[in-house]
């Protein structure tokens, strides 16, 4: 019986075990999955370790990784006011908050860590990602692979001509709005729930599959917005089937390389190898802050162009976007461009995703705030509130004019 009970307990211990990645020191005390259900109480772990935990491309590191200067800046103490008096450390510590870079024309001014983490940790960046493909939808338009953001999906892929996103323009889908019924509340099993079990968490996840049996009727697109992942989904589809390449191999060329990308970054894939496009980008914070740069510089970085200045105004000028979608009317408090959500002052827009994902980009100050947090909610408003006036307030600090 004795030897019975030793043998359920080693057994028992090596499944334990069995569910978590070990690579270090730290991982003992803060636990990596092998698995990619954001349910985990170990989103330290998971967070930041998300390409070992689920199937992933790689994208590249640059020929000529650029290091970022640095001049250091101590912005601890800056205040806001959202509800509550909070400093810069406060907001840390109060929205658990892995890693925050504040860059000021191209040199990190301030930088915090906690929880073990360090600057080359691959940060995951959930819906973060979705700025990224609308960024590589206007490498293609600007390549002419695209030759209008008013054409239908069906133009660029006949993979999904199932689907009822393959007749909804491009444009309709970097605005989010289709006109197609979806609901993305997290709150209980609605279509957000079932988009992830099919693209990457039931058996056989397949992002073409999914999307061809998402067959609902089309009302009043381009007019409304309604925040849907799907549509990132089809527009990751577009850029392969515009371009012939995969979402990794045609970010590596047309960003990773230019921007002199310091560490290979990683994007989460379906059981087909086909990248998910909403969200499971990997990347340091090093790196995702040039791309921040790359935007505030409209398009140019290192001496190259990347992007045309043309797109990235029509992606994230405020003044710019049509009624329904400027600010306050997107949503209470923000607007919404192609794929970023916009702010009241024109040049001013965010990259987010839940859990506490956060880019924020001034363009007249060419000032960046990149922040990674392992945020026990995943959507929550005042988070986001919190975040913007902390991005105002360190703007005024170190741009006292």
């Amino acid at each position: 019986m004795k030897k019975l009970v030793l043998a359920f307990v080693s057994v028992a211990a090596l499944a334990a075990q069995a569910q978590f990645i070990e690579h270090e020191e730290r991982d003992k005390r803060y636990l990596v999955p092998n698995s990619s259900d954001t349910t985990t109480p170990h989103k330290v772990g998971l967070f930041t370790h998300m390409a070992e935990a689920m199937p992933s491309c790689k994208v590249r590191k640059s020929s000529s990784p650029v290091l970022l200067q640095r001049s250091p800046t101590d912005l601890s103490s800056v205040k806001y006011e959202a509800v509550f008096n909070y400093s810069l450390k406060e907001h840390i510590e109060k929205n658990n908050v892995m890693g925050l870079m504040v860059v000021r024309d191209g040199k990190i001014i301030d930088q915090h860590y906690r929880s073990e983490r360090r600057e080359t940790d691959l940060f995951t960046s959930f819906s973060m990602a979705k700025s990224m493909i609308s960024i590589l939808i206007g490498a293609a338009l600007d390549e002419g692979l695209i030759k209008s953001l008013d054409d239908p999906v069906s133009r660029y892929t006949s993979r999904i001509n199932d689907s009822s996103y393959s007749k909804v323009s491009i444009r309709s889908l970097l605005r989010m709005s289709s006109g197609i019924q979806f609901n993305e509340t997290y709150t209980g099993k609605n279509d957000i729930y079932y988009y992830e079990q099919g693209v990457r968490m039931g058996g056989n996840p397949s992002v073409i599959r999914t999307l061809n049996n998402m067959q609902r009727s089309i009302s009043d697109e381009g007019k409304k917005f309604n925040y849907a992942s799907v549509e990132t989904g089809v527009l990751a589809e577009v850029v392969r089937g515009a371009t012939g390449k995969s979402i990794c191999q045609y970010m590596q060329e047309k960003l990773w390389e230019p921007l002199g990308a310091e560490q290979d970054a990683f994007w989460g894939t379906d059981g087909e190898g086909l990248e998910l496009g909403h969200a499971f980008f990997n990347a340091t914070q090093a790196d995702y802050a040039k791309v921040a740069m790359m935007l505030a510089n409209m398009g140019e970085i290192n001496g190259k162009r990347v992007l045309s200045a043309e797109y990235i105004d029509q992606a994230t000028n405020v003044e710019r976007q049509p009624d329904g979608f400027k600010f306050n009317q997107a949503q209470m408090a923000t607007g919404y461009g192609y794929q970023f959500w916009l702010r009241e002052k024109p040049g001013r827009y965010f990259m987010q995703g839940v859990y506490g994902q956060y880019i924020g980009i001034d363009r007249d100050t060419k000032t960046i705030l990149v922040i990674n947090s392992a945020d026990h909610v995943a959507s929550a408003s005042l988070r986001s509130l919190r975040t913007y006036r902390l991005f105002q307030s360190v703007i005024a600090a170190i741009n006292p004019q």
